[in-house]
């Protein structure tokens, strides 16, 4: 396994390993040591994702998911980890298989949601909840582990505000007086999302290089969703040729960073990197254009 050695480790909160015992699956469990660090067991699931065989790999992704308290969390950042690790899937064969993974966590994440629906939603404490009206309660720190599982800023303003508004509108009659407002806290959730992008955009601007040598040149503006750009490239790294190979070649943020200095919205806004890597993604397939929208190759 030494030519799959981890790359870039992704943030797991939640390790799936287990102590070996009589239980213990040779083919998909991860010994649990003292002190593990997550470089390390980062690691040990490239090893495994890469010792199954394809067809194995629904199970293996069910099996880890039943073996951490939350896992839809652990989930996401098992995709993270590919994502950022997609150089070592190199050959068709690996391709295939880092497609399958995508495809398959997209699966269960998609049954993972679809059973939290199902499940009656159970109320939390009363020191967690801002306020009651007549239909429904309103929980800053609920919304909070609603927001962690969001994709990107956009989809956690989007939320904030939502939310915000439905509590303003609300007949309100109960508030919690040891908690902040629920709409203020939705304010301040704002605006540190705003301030931390805007901090995020100046560094990236005071810290990238600039060749010198290279003509300054006006980035192309997109009239219409740029889903359905970044649709026609995720088909031409994975679509197989007869010669068996994909049109392109390429790593997602590779691909992700060429759209993103190249194109802009068609507010001449630049496009957002995170958003760039998901839509480019395999596994999500959940953000592509509608067919009628999508460039046909």
């Amino acid at each position: 396994m030494e030519r799959y050695l981890v790359k870039e480790t992704a943030p797991f909160v939640q390790f799936s390993s287990v102590k070996v015992t009589a239980d213990f699956n040779t083919l998909f469990d991860i010994e649990k040591t003292p002190k593990q660090s997550v470089e390390d067991y980062c690691q040990q699931l490239l090893n495994r994702s890469f010792s199954i065989t394809h067809s194995q790999i629904p199970d293996f992704i069910c099996h880890h998911c039943n073996l951490v308290k939350e896992p839809l969390p652990w989930l996401n950042k098992f995709e993270k980890l590919l994502t950022l690790n997609d150089e070592l899937f190199t050959g068709v064969r690996n391709q295939q298989r880092l497609t399958k993974f995508m495809i398959s966590i997209e699966t269960k994440r998609n049954k993972l949601s679809e059973e939290s629906e199902k499940t009656e939603k159970k109320k939390p404490a009363k020191k967690h909840i801002n306020a009651e009206s007549e239909d429904r309660y309103f929980s800053f720190y609920e919304l909070k582990k609603i927001l962690a599982n969001l994709p990107g800023d956009g989809e956690r303003i989007i939320m904030l505000s939502k939310e915000k508004f439905e509590y303003q509108q609300a007949n309100i009659e109960f508030v919690n007086i040891n908690t902040l407002e629920f709409d203020k806290q939705c304010d301040k959730e704002i605006e540190q999302i705003m301030t931390m992008k805007k901090l995020q955009e100046e560094v990236s601007k005071q810290f990238s290089i600039v060749s010198s040598s290279k003509p300054n040149s006006e980035k192309i503006v997109l009239h219409g969703p740029q889903n359905i750009l970044t649709n026609a490239f995720k088909q031409m790294m994975t679509s197989v040729k007869p010669n068996g190979k994909p049109y392109i070649q390429k790593r997602i943020k590779d691909i992700a960073l060429l759209i993103h200095d190249n194109f802009v919205d068609e507010n001449g806004n630049p496009l957002s990197m995170e958003t760039l890597q998901t839509y480019l993604s395999p596994g999500r397939n959940d953000k592509d254009p509608n067919s009628d929208m999508q460039v046909n190759f």
